[in-house]
């Protein structure tokens, strides 16, 4: 690995599911991938152990439990299941912008259309990010989509159909929710 001006190893930058943690984070049963995002950014992203995962630039990094991951890589094998979740959560990252997007004119409608709740807001929010979670799935795809289809050869297709199902009725949802 080449070494940066400081001493420290620059991380490799190869595709997906990411190269391990230069800087010797990881504690027993974590693993921590770094990549460049298309913009520049380096992202972090670490899995496990247990029900948890953090994904953060630099120093913001924030725990989430990996539900979107849990329903979509039920059934897989423990190596695919890891490498998909690396993918997905590094969708994230890579999506990003488009979210920031989608999610101020979703925001914009709504303030136009004059009424506002605190429900519809919450709800808002839902959506952008069920949006979010489609747009990373669809990166995870799109990133190596015959990997992404060998993985998925002989697992059952019903949590996947649960997730696109409820993914695209919240993200419908938000947008009959903001245009009213």
């Amino acid at each position: 690995m080449a070494q940066g001006l400081s001493g420290v190893p620059k991380p490799s930058l190869e595709r997906w599911p990411g190269v391990p943690n230069p800087h010797g984070k990881e504690g027993i049963g974590k693993k921590t991938r770094i990549r460049r995002t298309w913009y520049g950014v380096l992202a972090t992203v670490s899995i496990g152990p247990g029900l948890w995962h953090e994904a953060g630039f630099g120093s913001l990094v924030i725990p989430h439990p990996p539900l979107v991951n849990w329903l979509l890589r039920t059934g897989l094998p423990e190596e695919a299941r890891a490498a998909l979740a690396f993918a997905h959560e590094f969708g994230h990252f890579q999506t990003l912008p488009l979210i920031l997007a989608c999610t101020t004119l979703l925001v914009t409608l709504y303030v136009v259309r004059g009424s506002s709740t605190v429900a519809e807001v919450f709800f808002l929010l839902i959506s952008a990010h069920a949006t979010w979670e489609i747009a990373s799935e669809l990166w995870t795809k799109a990133a190596d989509y015959q990997r992404y289809r060998r993985y998925y050869q002989w697992v059952t297709p019903i949590p996947r159909v649960i997730f696109w199902t409820a993914a695209i009725i919240l993200t419908v949802l938000g947008w009959w929710v903001a245009i009213g």
